[in-house]
C-alpha cells in the first residue's frame, strides 16, 4: 500500500506542482474579479465530475470490478466496464446538455450575494464561462473512469499524473492567448475545456494495453451494473452533501467582499497540495488493498490497514500542518504577490491558510478511513457523516460568517470537517473492529514532538529571509531553504524516535532498490 501510494503521490505532485504555477499565473495576471468568475463558474462542473467522476463512480465500480478480475476469464470483468462506460456516457451526455441551458438559474441563486450582484457585468460573464465549461462535466468524468479501471490493476502513477495535463494547458493559455480572445477571461474558460480533453487521451493507451477499451453495450438490466448502481446510490448522496458544503461557502462568500471566492480558492489550492500527496495517495492505493481484505473476510487484516494507512498520513499531515500555521504569510507573499495580487490579498489569503492548518488533520482522516466503507460496499454511512457536518458546518458558518467574515467560513469548515472525522471514526469502531488505539496514540505523540521541533526551525524565517537579502528571488530562496530545513528538522527528530512509520517505509524502498540493482546486474 505504501509503495502504491508513493507512487500516485509522485504523479500527484507533479500535477498539483503544475496547478500550483498555473495559480500563481492566473493570479498575476487577472483580477480578483476576473479570478472571482472562474472560480465560481468552474464550481458548478466540478462539482458533478466529483459526484459522478471520480467520487461516486469510482469508490462504487472499483470493488465490483475487483470482484471480476478475480475470475480466469476476463470477458465478464470487459463487459461490466463496457457498460459502465455506456451508462455513464448517455447520463453525462444529458446532464450537460441540461446544466448548459439552465446555467443562468443556477449561477443567479449560487451567487446572488453583494460581492457579485453590485459589480457590472460579473454575474453575467460567470454565466457564459459555465456554459463553455460544463462540457468538462463529460472529459474528466470519463478520465475517472478509466483511471478507475487502471487503479484495479495496480497501475496508479498514470493516472495520477494525467491531470497534469490540464494544469500545463491551462498555463499555455494564459501565457500564450489570453489576447486573442475578445473577451480575455475566456481563456480560463476555453484552457478548462482543453486540459479535459488532454488528460483523458492520454490514458488510451494503457487501457488498450490492458484490453479495456470500452465499448458500447447493453447495460440496463444487467445484475453486475445494479451492483455498482446500488453502491453508487447512497455514494452520490454522501458526496453531494459534501459538494453541497463548497456551494454553500460559495455562497456565503458571494456576500462577503469582492475577492473572497478567489482567496478560499487559493487557500484550498495550497491546502490540497499536502492532501493530495499523502492523503488522498494513500487512500487511493488503500482501495483495492481494503476491498481484497473485506472480500477475505479478514477483519483483523482490514483493521490493521486502515491504521497503518492512517498513521502514514497523520505521519505528513501535522508537520504540514504546523507549517502551514507558521509559514503562511511568508509562503503566500513570496509566491504569489506580485503582478495583481496585493498585500491585501496575501494578508486575506494567509488568514484563512492559518486556520485551513487544523483542518488538514481531520480533511486527511476522513479520506483515509472512507475508503475502508467503500471497500465493504457501505456508503451509506459516509453519507451520513457528511450529513451530519453539513447539518452543523450551515449553523456555525451563519454565525460566524457575521462576525469573522472569510476567516469565519473558513473555521465553520475546518470545525464541521472534525465533526465529519469523528463521526466515521466512531462508525469504523462499531463495524469492523476497534482500531488500536494505544498505538496510534503512541505514533501520534512521536508525531507531535517532531513538529515542535519543525516549528522552531520554521519560526526562524525572517533571520534566514534577513540573512538572504530582500530581493524577490532572495525570498524564494529563503522559503525553499526554510521548507527544507524545517523538513529535514521534523524527519531528522523522527529518526531520532525511532518512528515505525518512517524507518518501515525507508527499509522498505530499500529492499525494493537493492532488489532491482541485482536483479538489473
Amino acid at each position: 500500500m505504501a509503495i502504491s501510494a508513493f507512487w500516485v503521490a509522485i504523479g500527484t505532485l507533479t500535477s498539483r506542482g503544475l496547478g500550483f504555477i498555473r495559480d500563481l499565473i492566473m493570479a498575476h495576471y487577472f483580477s480578483r474579479t476576473a479570478t472571482d468568475v472562474w472560480v465560481v463558474a468552474f464550481r458548478l462542473p466540478n462539482l458533478f465530475r466529483r459526484l459522478f467522476g471520480e467520487g461516486a463512480l469510482t469508490v462504487s465500480f472499483i470493488p465490483v470490478f475487483t470482484d471480476f478480475l478475480k475470475s480466469e476469464d476476463k470477458r465478464d470483468a470487459r463487459d461490466l466496464a463496457s457498460s459502465v462506460f455506456t451508462m455513464l456516457f448517455v447520463a453525462l451526455s444529458i446532464l450537460t446538455i441540461l446544466g448548459t441551458f439552465g446555467a443562468g438559474p443556477m449561477v443567479n441563486f449560487l451567487s446572488s450575494g453583494e460581492g457579485f450582484t453590485s459589480i457590472p457585468g460579473k454575474l453575467d460573464l460567470t454565466i457564459h464561462q459555465t456554459k463553455i465549461m460544463f462540457c468538462y462535466i463529460m472529459l474528466v468524468s470519463l478520465y475517472a473512469y478509466a483511471m478507475g479501471i487502471l487503479n484495479a490493476m495496480r497501475m496508479f502513477w498514470l493516472p495520477a499524473v494525467a491531470p497534469a495535463l490540464w494544469n500545463l494547458a491551462m498555463i499555455i493559455g494564459i501565457l500564450f492567448f489570453r489576447h486573442t480572445f475578445n473577451i480575455p477571461e475566456d481563456v480560463l474558460a476555453w484552457s478548462t475545456v482543453a486540459g479535459g480533453v488532454l488528460q483523458g487521451l492520454i490514458l488510451i493507451p494503457a487501457l488498450k494495453r490492458f484490453g479495456y477499451i470500452p465499448r458500447l453495450r447493453k447495460w440496463w438490466g444487467k445484475p453486475a451494473v445494479k451492483r455498482v448502481l446500488k453502491a453508487m446510490g447512497p455514494s452520490v448522496l454522501g458526496l453531494s452533501v459534501m459538494q453541497l458544503a463548497v456551494l454553500i461557502n460559495t455562497h456565503f462568500a458571494s456576500q462577503l467582499q469582492e475577492g473572497s471566492n478567489s482567496w478560499i480558492f487559493w487557500a484550498d489550492r495550497i491546502l490540497e497540495l499536502p492532501l493530495s500527496i499523502f492523503a488522498v495517495s494513500v487512500g487511493t492505493a488503500a482501495l483495492p488493498a481494503l476491498s481484497a481484505l473485506w472480500s477475505r473476510d479478514d477483519r483483523v487484516g482490514m483493521s490493521e490497514a486502515s491504521l497503518h494507512a492512517l498513521k502514514l498520513s497523520l505521519f505528513m499531515a501535522l508537520p504540514c500542518a504546523a507549517g502551514l500555521l507558521v509559514l503562511s504569510t511568508p509562503m503566500v507573499h513570496t509566491l504569489f504577490e506580485h503582478g495583481r495580487f496585493t498585500a491585501k490579498d496575501t494578508l486575506m489569503t494567509a488568514s484563512i491558510i492559518q486556520v485551513y492548518g487544523l483542518g488538514v488533520i481531520f480533511a486527511t482522516g476522513v479520506r483515509v478511513l472512507a475508503p475502508a466503507f467503500y471497500a465493504m460496499k457501505n456508503t451509506w454511512l459516509p453519507a451520513l457523516a457528511a450529513a451530519i457536518a453539513l447539518f452543523c458546518h450551515v449553523i456555525i458558518a451563519s454565525i460566524l460568517t457575521k462576525t469573522n467574515g472569510v476567516v469565519g467560513l473558513a473555521t465553520s469548515s475546518v470545525l464541521s470537517g472534525g465533526i465529519n472525522f469523528l463521526v466515521l471514526l466512531v462508525a469504523y469502531q462499531k463495524m469492523v473492529m476497534a482500531l488500536n488505539f494505544s498505538n496510534l496514540l503512541s505514533s501520534l505523540s512521536k508525531f507531535m514532538v517532531a513538529s515542535l521541533g519543525l516549528i522552531l526551525v520554521a519560526s526562524q524565517h525572517s533571520i534566514i529571509e534577513k540573512f538572504l537579502g530582500d530581493s524577490h528571488l532572495a525570498r524564494i530562496f529563503a522559503l525553499g531553504m526554510n521548507i527544507s530545513l524545517s523538513a529535514g528538522a521534523y524527519f531528522l527528530v523522527s529518526y531520532f524516535l525511532r518512528t515505525p512509520e518512517l524507518i518501515e517505509t525507508v527499509g522498505e524502498f530499500s529492499k525494493r532498490i537493492k532488489r532491482k540493482f541485482k536483479h538489473s546486474s
